[in-house]
């Protein structure tokens, strides 16, 4: 067997073992959602937790170690645990506002990397309806082969994303009312949507042509960034206006804008290195 036959297989193998635990979490979640439950705030009042993300987190790394012992899994509630040679990088309910009000753009998201890089993922959305899965063979919705599509200007397009949030007032002030016109201006269509894991799987299957964000961490992104490369698109790491292609780094930086072809989007890329470079000069003063 070849190395590249091997690493597929794994890849294949890794993406079912992703869809059972995803599976898993889902029976929980979708009959509590709509139903009275318990919420916190975490960092701030734009930043919620609530009980079914810690009972979801503990299914997801249960399943995980127990069909994939030789793991690390990295979760958004519980931190890093485990030691091995794949590492999980998991978001129990990525979209917990949507999930706590009763919107059903959410999702579990479930990403797996060997040595770094991203071989497998899924992003299960129950109350849609849909699973986003993707191997080395390709990306999946609800088993059908699935695809972005190829838009060649900024005003044809469809950005979703969850900008501006609370926390980029708090970090780029009105500079992030400024960019957000910029967005509207030079797009056909500008969507806040709420769940950055499911805004990168509509990029990859054709429902957007890009997405963005500018405080991020790998369990929200890692899923969708390799969905959004297999299709042919484009995941843009960025921290500190340096942009990073790295399929073994860009997942891990705070910012990113993708895209679903390899066409340019010259204003997304500006606003996203615009404003997170100016974070290192605000340090400063």
């Amino acid at each position: 067997m070849t190395y590249e036959s091997a690493a597929v297989q794994e890849s294949v193998r890794l993406r079912e073992v992703a869809e059972r635990a995803a599976a898993r979490s889902t029976a929980y979640l979708l009959p509590v959602f709509r139903r009275p439950m318990a919420v916190e705030h975490k960092g701030g009042p734009h930043d919620l937790v609530t009980e079914h993300d810690l009972e979801s987190e503990r299914i997801l790394r249960d399943a995980l170690l127990a069909a994939e012992p030789d793991s690390v899994v990295v979760g958004e509630e519980g931190g890093r645990t485990g030691s091995g040679r794949v590492t999980w990088h998991v978001d129990p309910i990525d979209g917990t506002v949507n999930f706590s009000h009763g919107l059903a753009f959410w999702c579990v998201s479930i990403a797996a990397a060997v040595e770094g890089e991203v071989v497998a993922s899924v992003i299960a959305a129950p109350a849609l309806g849909e699973v986003y899965a993707a191997d080395l063979t390709g990306v999946t919705v609800n088993g059908a082969p699935a695809g972005p599509r190829r838009v060649e200007r900024e005003i044809d397009s469809l950005v979703v994303g969850t900008f501006p949030r609370g926390v980029d007032l708090e970090t780029n002030g009105d500079d992030a009312l400024v960019a957000s016109g910029r967005l509207v201006r030079a797009y056909g269509s500008v969507r806040t949507l709420g769940s950055g894991a499911l805004g990168l799987a509509h990029v990859a299957t054709g429902r957007a042509d890009a997405t963005f964000d500018l405080h991020t961490n790998s369990w929200d992104v890692a899923a969708g960034a390799l969905m959004v490369r297999l299709g042919g698109g484009r995941y843009v790491g960025c921290e500190a206006g340096v942009v990073d292609e790295d399929p073994r780094t860009s997942y891990t930086r705070p910012a990113y804008w993708a895209t679903g072809s390899d066409v340019e989007h010259p204003t997304l890329a500006a606003l996203v290195t615009d404003l997170t470079g100016g974070r290192a000069e605000a340090g400063r003063s």
